[in-house]
């Protein structure tokens, strides 16, 4: 197989690397599975099993990507994470207070089973990247596209924590 075109992502005998740290592709399956087990009790694991890898994600992009600037690590983040298979990511708003985020082509809206988990999911992955370019952040879906279907995306916001 020939290597992808994405910057920094190599394939070797089956393994994919981004930036040298091993990359595997999470099945969207996996949350259903995890849903259908825990119902909303999953929502906790998922915004941390989320967080985590955005936190771990950003920190490793951003030591070889090496942005100028706020505006470009996050559409450096946002072009990345699009290739992963989750939707597409489109910033609407960088500001050193508010970073918002639309997400077209959700999974979820592709899958049998549409469901919000994968929304949860997304926003502990955006509160990775969020705590790491902001410091301390809160997300919210202000807009799911599962939930309103004449909604073409979903939208989360990632602003700064008051004290």
């Amino acid at each position: 197989m020939k290597n992808l075109k994405l910057k920094g992502l190599k394939f070797n005998k089956g393994k994919y690397l981004l930036f040298n740290d091993r990359f595997a592709f999470f099945p969207p399956k996996v949350i259903d599975i995890l849903a259908s087990i825990y119902g909303e009790g999953v929502k906790s694991l998922l915004v941390w099993l989320g967080k985590k890898t955005g936190w771990k994600l950003i920190q490793n992009w951003e030591e070889n990507l090496k942005p100028k600037s706020l505006d470009d690590l996050v559409n450096q983040f946002t072009n990345i994470l699009s290739n992963h298979g989750w939707g597409r990511f489109i910033p609407k708003i960088i500001s050193d207070e508010l970073i918002i985020i639309d997400l077209y082509h959700n999974i979820s809206s592709e899958l049998e089973n549409k469901s919000r988990y994968f929304c949860y999911f997304i926003t502990g992955l955006l509160s990775g990247f969020g705590e790491f370019a902001l410091y301390r952040v809160n997300v919210i879906e202000t807009q799911c596209c599962l939930e309103d279907l004449n909604q073409d995306y979903c939208e989360f916001r990632i602003e700064i924590k008051n004290k």
